[in-house]
């Protein structure tokens, strides 16, 4: 199996307040991840620093062949460059969605492509046209974000992620700002790239698609990682108290 991640003795604080104490993690190629637990807990804080969205405080990210180590001091012109080469190989999916108001569905898709890596506006038409049919909006490529429902938008902003062509995609709670009607459009999408063996780390209080998607469910509490496992083994049988207490809130 080839190590997609890597995260070593990884500690965030803002201020006084320590976020997360010292996480380490590894993830394969392949492996669909999804981070569960009480809101506050670290969850997003971890995946915005794998992202470099966030500064670390001590440790090391080793995401998509590219390591990061906590810095001091403004970062130079070699560091921004690293950054934007992480943000390629690396996409984000928000809570909110993020899109270009003033772009069409399709311009939003092609932004990437053509403004960071300088593709053909012909061959980034043609990729974009192809992700948009696959997440069921082949025929909305000439509208704007504002004439999209909730659901549209995400899986439009999932498709601008996708044409970056990354090594690995993060979701930070994807469907958290959609009404329920809605989230099942996201989750279908993202069930689609699980099953193809996207490299995947979601954040999400939904458990049953916890359960849907995981290859392995890890449960963070207070900045730490309290236990890890297949979902199996984590929803039905976890072994931490911590772990059991907080299922048996978000299950009842």
């Amino acid at each position: 199996m080839i190590t997609t991640i890597i995260v070593e003795n990884l500690t965030k604080s803002y201020g006084a307040n320590r976020v997360l104490h010292g996480i380490n993690l590894r993830q394969y190629r392949g492996e669909s991840v999804v981070l569960i637990g009480a809101s506050g807990c670290g969850k997003s804080t971890f995946l915005r620093c794998l992202n470099q969205m966030e500064p670390i405080d001590s440790g090391t990210v080793s995401i998509a062949g590219l390591t990061f180590e906590a810095k001091a001091g403004p970062l130079s012109a070699a560091d921004r460059e690293r950054q934007r080469q992480l943000r390629i190989r690396a996409g984000m999916v928000f809570q909110s969605f993020n899109l270009f108001p003033h772009l069409s569905v399709l311009g939003n898709v092609m932004e990437g492509p053509l403004v960071v890596k300088g593709a053909d506006r012909m061959e980034a038409e043609n990729q974009a046209r192809v992700l948009l049919q696959k997440v069921g909006l082949a025929d909305r490529g000439d509208s704007y974000p504002g004439q999209l429902s909730g659901g549209q938008q995400q899986r439009v902003a999932i498709a601008r992620a996708l044409a970056m062509e990354p090594e690995v995609m993060l979701f930070d709670e994807p469907t958290s700002a959609l009404d329920p009607q809605l989230r099942e459009e996201v989750r279908n999408v993202m069930r689609t790239l699980a099953e193809e063996g996207t490299t995947m780390i979601v954040v999400t209080h939904e458990m049953s698609f916890a359960r849907d998607i995981a290859d392995r469910v890890i449960f963070f509490d207070r900045g730490l990682i309290v236990e890890e496992g297949p979902p199996e083994e984590i929803f039905t049988r976890p072994q931490e108290q911590r772990t059991r207490e907080f299922l048996h809130q978000i299950l009842l």
